[in-house]
Formats: structure tokens, sequence, C-alpha cells
């Protein structure tokens, strides 16, 4: 019997030696910049266009939560128990769901976060190729999460399993020059940095008629479950690209998730935070102050819409009953550089219906 048990014991520990040693060899490593190629849908439902000056432009920004984190979730990593919906046509129904306002808001530029590609946790399917083929524009893709099998939560059915997926960024504009992806500095320890996301912004420059200048389009999403610590790292190299290419005189537009709580939507009294949707409770995960004081020294601007939550906590299902009980944030939305003028900024409020998120859409001239 005791051999039987030390047999066991061996082969368990061999079997999780194993599979750490596998996720090192298969670890998600991308460069420090990396080219991406631009997309063209083989089919299109919308005719290219130049870049124009004094030309109003729509943009919207929106965490998509891979199709999987609508009204009726809640996710382990925010105080609940789930890793992925409870059936494939749950997340096709998000996936119509999201299809619909991407078609009815018609924007020129949309930046998407959370756009699975393949993965278990949202049942292979084919998100990203699903919103090309809709929106049927040049598009770019940039992988931040790329994992074998994510051995998390401790639930076997309701473990991510492999990941693939990124942010995206459509765009009407036919002319992209370059389009990149560049990796943000910081990352967890090892070992949970094999099975965690390389978090990355992508920067698209599209030339302006009549100029020599482009407007740049960056695509961002930032960390969550970390201390603050790589949150700062990663808005410290986000500005330095972002002063760069104003310095270059171009036109900035950066949109995404921040996972920071908005400057202009927190106040600062003894030291301590108090935000505009309020921390119910001091164990809820904190959307932590953007420090902007160095956007407010240099003339960037916020697109943001004050009104409307962007985003709610993931402890439990919405309560639809009593709203007290919903956690929500505002950590979504734009910045852009001092030459842009924002005309309106809208937080689109659908309920959270099939996203933890809600969209922002902008809508900018220069």
């Amino acid at each position: 019997m005791l051999k039987l048990l030390l047999l066991l014991v061996v082969v368990v520990v061999a079997a999780a030696v194993a599979f750490v040693v596998t996720l090192q060899v298969t670890e998600f490593n991308p460069p420090a910049v990396e080219g991406l190629v631009v997309s063209h849908a083989p089919t299109t439902n919308i005719d290219p266009v130049e870049l124009e000056s004094g030309v109003s432009i729509k943009i919207m920004t929106w965490n998509l939560g891979y199709a999987s984190l609508s009204e009726t979730e809640d996710f382990v990593m925010d105080g609940g128990v789930k890793g992925r919906m409870d059936s494939l046509e749950e997340v096709e129904a998000n996936i119509a769901g999201i299809t619909d306002t991407l078609i009815d808001t018609a924007a020129d530029i949309y930046f998407l976060q959370e756009v699975d590609e393949g993965s278990d946790r949202s049942y292979q399917t084919m998100q990203y190729t699903t919103y090309a083929d809709l929106l049927s524009r040049p598009t770019v893709f940039g992988i931040n999460y790329r994992c074998l099998f994510v051995p998390f939560p401790f639930d076997l059915k309701q473990m991510m399993g492999k990941v693939e997926s990124g942010i995206a960024t459509f765009s009407k504009f036919s002319d992209i020059e370059t389009a990149q992806r560049i990796q943000l500095p910081g990352a967890f320890s090892w070992p949970l940095r094999l099975a965690n996301l390389k978090r990355c912004i992508t920067v698209v420059r599209t030339p302006i008629v009549g100029s020599d200048h482009f407007l740049v389009l960056i695509n961002v999403h930032l960390s969550a479950y970390d201390d603050g610590t790589m949150r700062v790292q990663e808005m410290a190299a986000l500005r330095d690209v972002m002063a760069d290419e104003y310095d270059a005189g171009n036109f900035v537009v950066v949109g995404g998730d921040f996972n920071q709580s908005f400057p202009d939507a927190v106040t600062e009294v003894d030291g301590e935070s108090s935000y505009h949707f309020p921390l119910k409770d001091p164990s809820y995960w904190e959307a932590f102050a953007m420090d902007g004081a160095w956007f407010s020294e240099n003339g960037w601007q916020y697109g943001i819409d004050m009104t409307t939550p962007t985003c709610r906590l993931l402890n439990r299902p919405l309560d639809l009953v009593d709203d007290a009980n919903n956690q929500y944030y505002l950590i979504d939305g734009f910045i852009v550089s001092p030459n842009i003028t924002i005309e309106s900024v809208e937080t689109l409020d659908l309920g959270f219906h099939h996203s933890d998120h809600n969209p922002v859409v902008m809508t900018i001239h220069f």
C-alpha cells in the first residue's frame, strides 16, 4: 500500500513538473517591437477612403470580455468562481449582440480589447475573424494572451484551457502606413507569468492627405490584477510613445481599457482617492487613480463620459433588482493629443448585457 502511495505521489509530481516545463518551452515571448500585418477582408461593405483633415471621425473603444462576461456572469479574479460561460450557445448570443452594436454604432474606427480567436474559454469561437468579416475594413490584431493551457480556476469545469486573445483595431481609412505591436514593461514572477498576459499596445499610423503627418491610433489594454506597479511602468512606456508621436507633428488618439480611474473621475482627499463611482467595499478590486500630471502639464485631453460607468465588477452576476449591489468603474475611454478637437464623447449604456464593459464612442476632428 505504501509503495502504491509513493508511486502515486511520484506520478503526480512528475506530471506537474512536465506540465510546467511544457508551459515554459511554449511560453509566448513576443519581441519588444513587432510589425503587424494589415489584413483586408476578402469582400467589403464599405468604400475605403483616404484620411483628410477637417472631417469628423467617429471612434469606438470597447472591451468585449471575450464575449463571455455578460450580465449573468461572475469571474474568479474579481471574487466570483467562474472562468468560462456554461455553453457555446451563450457565447454565440453575446457575439450576436456585440456585432449588432458594432454595426449600429457605425464608427469609422474601432478599438476592441479581449478579442478571442479559438480559445477554449470561449468555446473555440473565432471572434476576431467574425468581427473582421463583419466590419469589412483594414484591421490589425495584436496578441497579448497566448497560452497552451491556463490551469485556472482550479475547477476542471471552469478552467480556461488554451487561450489565444488580443486587441484589434479596425479603420475605414485604407492607406495605413505602418502597424506595430509594442511590448509593455513589467511581468508577473515565474511561474505565474507562464500562463499570464503579455501586455502590449498596438500603434497604427495613417497618412493625412496633403500633409507629411499621420493620425496615430494606439490601442491599449493595461494590467488589472497587479498591485499597481505594473500599471505605472506601462503608463510610463505609453507616455513615451505618445510624446514621440506628438513631437513628430502627428495627431495621436489613445483608446482602450486602462484599468485605472481617469483623473477627472477621482478626487484626492487627505491622501485618499474618492472615486466618481465610489468603491463600495474595501475588499473589492480597486481601479487605482491614473497619474494625470504629465497629461495636464502638456495639454493632453481625456475623452470620457462621466455620466455612465464603463465597467462593472464581476464578483457576482449583475443585480438587476438592487443596483446598490453592483460595483462600477470608469476605466475605459480615450486620451488625445492637444492638436485634436474632441466634439463629443458618450458611453453607451448597454446594461452590460454582452460584456462587463460598456463601449465609449468619441467624435473628433483635426
